[in-house]
Formats: structure tokens, C-alpha cells, sequence
């Protein structure tokens, strides 16, 4: 099999849709059922997508490392990217703040972390950095370190967002200070060594990919766990990480379902371009119901794509935007 077929590409098209019902669905504010199946796509199904994207870039990383002439280039195109969408995305943060939306603090920090879902890109360089800093490591220093790394993300996420810590001002500061534990090192980190790491765990995925849908399920009744004790918004959950790894381990060794080759910067401009497109479609339909939410999900990912199909040609012409 080759290392790259048409799965993956579908597959991280699957995942910016999913990243654009994230962005969409409130966590809260909907009661009834409403509410408790807004908050299971909102902190449950769709934060398959993030993980999932750390981990397919790690993989094709994998055989990179000590190239370091390779990762250079590969982080300042994306550093790149951070600060051209930045830009782009600077009149809308800049709005929301004179609105009252971001204090001076958050407004600060977003512009150094990233705008919204930006942070994902320099969180995704500054982890290159330090997995080619830790490529000599050994496979056991490697994976301790991610399991130490996601349980204390987990852990300090988990006691922040569910208000255990309310009276510590001096963690909730640092919470906020480092971007929250959705970060580089926290997050992207250990989920792209999860990635260059797939030759020593996938023989253990083929055993268990059985468990693929139980470990979904997991994920939905560990979230409404978390919805019956009113906990926010979380990145991290117990089932999601393995539940991702058997995902792309189960994507990567099927056999393709297609010939079709898909524009390799589809799923990337869907995951610049949503927020846009969820304001502009939020303006016309400002409704926050359930159902009109549904609505505006499939307006949103039409004029995502077409909003992508539109950059990709400007790109040709000025390759700065994917």
C-alpha cells in the first residue's frame, strides 16, 4: 500500500466539516434533548477532528526528523500561514473586542496564540521544534512523555472547567495564560509524536480496531457524564485518544473506496475559511435554535467550500493562504 491514498485526504475533509460543527453548536444555552445532543457534537463527537489531524501530520512526518532542512521549511511555510490568517482574521477580532466580547488580556493573548481556531498552526510549529528536539529519545522516554503530557492536560483542563478550582485565581491565571491546555504542549505535541510514533503501535491498533465503535460509544457516555455534572467545553476526554488513533490506524491500512484524487488543500481552506463563513451566514439567521443551527451547519459548509474553491485559485497566483 502506498503511504498516502485517497482515505486520508477523505478523511481530513470528514474532520474540517466536523471542525466547523464545533464552531457551531452551542455546548450550552439549549435545555432538553436539544441541549444534551448539541453538547454531545459540541465537547464530543466533533473533538475526534483536532487529535486526528495532529496525528496524520505526525505520520507523515515520521520519516523526517532528522532532516532538519525539511522541518524548517515545513514550519515556516506554516508559520507562514499563522501570520498571513492572522491578518485576515484581525478586523473580526478586532470587532468582537470593541463589542465587548475579549477583555484586553484575552484579546492580547489570542493575538499571540492565534485568533479562534488559528492556534492550531502555531501550536503545530512550535511542536515541530520539539519533536525534532526529542527524535533521538527512546521509545520509552517517548511515550511516557505523552502519557504524562495528556494526563496532565486532561487533569488540569477537567479541574479548571468544572469551576473544582473556582477559588484558585493563581491556576485559573496560568490556565489562561498558557492558552489553556489546548496547546503545544499539551496537545499538539504528544498527538504528532502519537504520529511519528504509528510504526510501533499500529500492530496493537490491528488487534483492538474491533473496538472502534465501542470506544465512540465510550466517547458519547463519557460526555454525558460531564453534561449531567455540568462541566464546559472540554478538548481532552479519557476515550477520545485511543478512539483516534484506531480511527486513522483503521483509515490508513483499508483499502482505498475511491480513485478519486481530492485537492490536497480542501481540507485546510474549509478549516481557514469557517469562521468567516459561520459570521457572515450568523448575520442573516441569528436564531440560536437547535434546528436553525442544523440549518446554518449546512449553509456554513457550502460557503466553506466555496469560499476554499475561490482561495485556491487566488493561490495559484499568491501561494500565501494554504
Amino acid at each position: 500500500m502506498s503511504d498516502r491514498n485517497s482515505n486520508i485526504d477523505i478523511l481530513k475533509i470528514v474532520l474540517a466539516f466536523l471542525v466547523i460543527a464545533l464552531h457551531l453548536f452551542p455546548v450550552s444555552k439549549l435545555e432538553g434533548i436539544s441541549g444534551l445532543i448539541s453538547y454531545e457534537i459540541a465537547s464530543g463527537i466533533t473533538r475526534i477532528a483536532v487529535p486526528t489531524f495532529f496525528i496524520i501530520s505526525g505520520y507523515f512526518l515520521r520519516n523526517k526528523l532528522n532532516d532538519k532542512t525539511y522541518l524548517l521549511k515545513y514550519a515556516k511555510r506554516i508559520l507562514l500561514l499563522y501570520l498571513v490568517w492572522q491578518l485576515i482574521y484581525l478586523p473580526d477580532l478586532i470587532r468582537f473586542y470593541k463589542l465587548g466580547w475579549f477583555s484586553k488580556t484575552d484579546a492580547l493573548l489570542k493575538l499571540i496564540y492565534g485568533y479562534w481556531h488559528l492556534w492550531y498552526l502555531l501550536a503545530t510549529v512550535l511542536a515541530v521544534g520539539l519533536l525534532y528536539l526529542s527524535r533521538n529519545w527512546s521509545l520509552k522516554i517517548k511515550w511516557s512523555l505523552i502519557v504524562f503530557l495528556l494526563i496532565f492536560g486532561y487533569s488540569f483542563q477537567i479541574l479548571i472547567q468544572s469551576d473544582v478550582l473556582h477559588h484558585e485565581l493563581d491556576l485559573q491565571f496560568v490556565y489562561t495564560l498558557i492558552g489553556t491546555t489546548r496547546n503545544f504542549l499539551f496537545f499538539a505535541f504528544p498527538m504528532l509524536l502519537i504520529g511519528t510514533l504509528y510504526e510501533s503501535w499500529k500492530d496493537s491498533a490491528s488487534k483492538v480496531k474491533g473496538l472502534l465503535l465501542p470506544f465512540f460509544i465510550g466517547l458519547l457516555l463519557e460526555n454525558y457524564l460531564y453534561y449531567t455534572h455540568k462541566v464546559k467545553a472540554l478538548d481532552f476526554l479519557v476515550c477520545l485518544i485511543p478512539l483516534c488513533m484506531i480511527l486513522f490506524y483503521w483509515v490508513k491500512e483499508s483499502a482505498p473506496i475511491t480513485n478519486i484524487k481530492f485537492n490536497a488543500t480542501m481540507s485546510l481552506g474549509i478549516y481557514l475559511c469557517h469562521p468567516y463563513a459561520i459570521r457572515l451566514v450568523s448575520e442573516f439567521l441569528p436564531q440560536k435554535t437547535f434546528e436553525i443551527t442544523v440549518l446554518k451547519y449546512f449553509i456554513v459548509a457550502l460557503l466553506a467550500i466555496g469560499m476554499w474553491w475561490i482561495l485556491e485559485k487566488i493561490n495559484k497566483k499568491l501561494p500565501y493562504f494554504l
